[in-house]
């Protein structure tokens, strides 16, 4: 199968969320396909365009983005960034004549116009909105105004773009309940995120301390920064009530002014960017995942049960996952539980070690990424793309490759 990558954000580093998905299920999908990427170089990433890859600069939306949603009524997220890459998009169109099309970012979501004639899926991973809605929590005065603006925007804009596509990609059951309640009729699939089963694995040569909470993530989020100040000031204070050596390190770069304030509490250590996040998680007690907004899949929650962490989640953190409680994870919603569910773990050794095996396994089994590729072919074929056995599309067009043409390096910015 021939399929053309269109992606918000290029496979380089730093890496965030949803670098970390398309770098994954680009090695996967290459694997068996012929693949095409094309991709925003944020300012922020280092690197450059490999075979088959075209990277266009992107740059800040600014005067020309606000007129522009002013204009048009669209989110400001969006204004800029399909404008920009569709000229690459079409000369992929015409010379690679791709036989499916896949779309990550709801950013990209009026590229569905021009692929629409073609087997396409949209994975926004999330619902937009819902994450907008996070941040409304955290603002005040006119700054939440203009996020309720810019929310009412996405909603339309997620409704109207998505019914391009043949199918709609999200990682948890929240997020497609959120999309379907804005159009019934797009057809919404839930395909969890993965985790590389071999990278992060169990490492017995690290040695290990026995009161260390771990969070992790990009601490400039605001779902994070919830997170970490509701872990720091409302969930430790009463496990060290028990547990006086108790203590949590939140390990992730970028962290926010309110992140890096959390270090003057007692019993907290805020690392910022660290060169290797998994010696964190094996020299680590527990894994507390204290999510209380925010959307989508945890990747932080499957890289600590991927090296074998003991856990402890709230029901929002388990987003995608089907776990059970005192199996893989312990859940627990509210400070006093949390609390009480973290100062069990690190009493009880043997349920420790008993639920770290068995997360391990349950993501080895349930979240290899090429699992997670499979389900994306499933739904590519499923809306008339070729299958392994060289059918068809649904256009009609035959499988068998075309010449490929040397991939368009642009260093275009969006207009």
């Amino acid at each position: 199968m021939k399929i053309l990558v269109c992606s918000a954000a290029a496979p380089l580093p730093p890496k965030t969320g949803l670098t970390l998905v398309i770098e994954a299920l680009l090695t996967e999908l290459r694997r068996r396909h012929d693949v095409r990427l094309v991709a925003y170089r944020l300012p922020a990433q280092d690197g450059s365009a490999g075979p088959g890859e075209t990277l266009i600069a992107a740059r800040p939306g600014g005067l020309r983005a606000t007129a522009s949603t002013l204009v048009t009524g669209r989110p400001r997220y969006a204004a800029a960034l399909a404008p920009g890459m569709r000229d690459a998009v079409r000369h992929e169109l015409e010379t690679f004549r791709p036989d499916a099309v896949i779309v990550w970012s709801a950013r990209l979501a009026e590229l569905g116009a021009d692929v629409a004639h073609l087997p396409a899926v949209i994975a926004p991973l999330d619902a937009a909105h819902l994450g907008i809605q996070t941040r409304m929590r955290a603002s005040s005065g006119v700054k939440r105004r203009l996020l309720a603006i810019e929310e009412a925007r996405v909603r339309r804009f997620e409704a109207t773009e998505y019914r391009h596509f043949d199918g709609v990609v999200v990682v948890s059951d929240r997020d497609k309940a959120a999309i379907e309640s804005l159009d019934p009729d797009l057809a919404v699939t839930v395909i969890p995120n993965g985790v590389d089963v071999d990278a992060f694995g169990p490492d017995p040569s690290i040695a290990r301390d026995p009161q260390r909470i771990i969070f992790t993530g990009v601490m400039s989020s605001p779902g994070n920064i919830v997170a970490a100040e509701f872990a720091a000031r409302s969930v430790l204070p009463l496990v060290r009530e028990s547990l006086p050596g108790a203590h949590l390190v939140l390990v992730g770069r970028s962290p926010a002014a309110r992140v890096l304030a959390l270090a003057e509490l007692d019993g907290v250590e805020v690392t910022g960017d660290v060169p290797d996040v998994r010696p964190w998680l094996a020299g680590s007690g527990l894994f507390l995942c204290p999510m209380i907004s925010g959307t989508g899949i945890k990747n932080k929650l499957l890289e600590a049960m991927a090296v074998g962490l003991p856990s402890v989640a709230t029901p929002l953190g388990l987003g995608g996952l089907d776990v059970e409680h005192e199996r893989e994870v312990l859940v627990a919603e509210g400070d006093s539980a949390l609390a009480a569910a973290v100062i069990r773990l690190l009493t009880d050794t043997a349920l420790g070690d008993r639920m770290g095996a068995a997360a391990r396994d349950y993501v080895t089994e349930r979240h290899a990424w090429s699992d997670v590729a499979r389900r994306y072919e499933g739904l590519l074929i499923a809306a008339g793309a070729p299958d392994d056995d060289g059918d068809t599309t649904a256009t009609g067009r035959p499988a068998e490759a075309t010449e490929r043409q040397e991939p368009v390096r642009t260093t275009a910015t969006p207009r």
